[in-house]
């Protein structure tokens, strides 16, 4: 029951962070001039962040698919089933998309990197993740082989 509830939350964030951007989208470019106001930026910074983020956002709505996707399966308790594994490789190259994405920007608004390394940091526990979600769809399927066999024997 517990891990329903957070699948259910979980698919409530992602619904949220999905409005979020949306709205980023239009705001962005407000949302900049206002920091200009606050904190002095180099004179490419203002256009770094605006062009690193439309060009992460489309990364950003197909990662949240995918996490929407694979909180549906484990909704219907499919967990350790093949697109499941698929989702997380996904997963894994949007977080190093947005890494690279986040590289260049960074030249020119030097924060960005702490995001770039994020992402890369998360690129990696995602594949590992990716990895042993692999590994157990494997096992998976040979515990249902070994039972169908089982099941067919003893039916003979």
């Amino acid at each position: 029951m517990n891990s329903k509830l957070s699948a259910h939350v979980t698919r409530w964030c992602i619904r949220i962070i999905f409005l979020i951007v949306a709205a980023l989208l239009f705001a962005m470019p407000a949302l900049v001039q206002w920091y200009k106001a606050f904190r002095e930026l180099g004179p490419r910074s203002a256009e770094a962040i605006l062009i690193g983020f439309y060009c992460c956002a489309p990364v950003i709505f197909y990662a949240l698919w995918c996490i929407e996707r694979l909180v549906r399966n484990i909704l219907k308790d499919q967990v350790f089933i093949p697109p499941n594994v698929s989702y997380l490789r996904r997963l894994r190259w949007c977080c190093a998309l947005v890494g690279l994405i986040c590289i260049p920007a960074a030249c020119f608004y030097m924060p960005l990197i702490f995001l770039a390394v994020i992402m890369g940091f998360l690129c990696l526990v995602v594949s590992v993740v990716a990895s042993v979600m692999e590994a157990a769809v494997i096992i998976r399927e040979e515990n249902d082989l070994t039972a169908r066999s089982l099941t067919w024997r003893k039916n003979l």
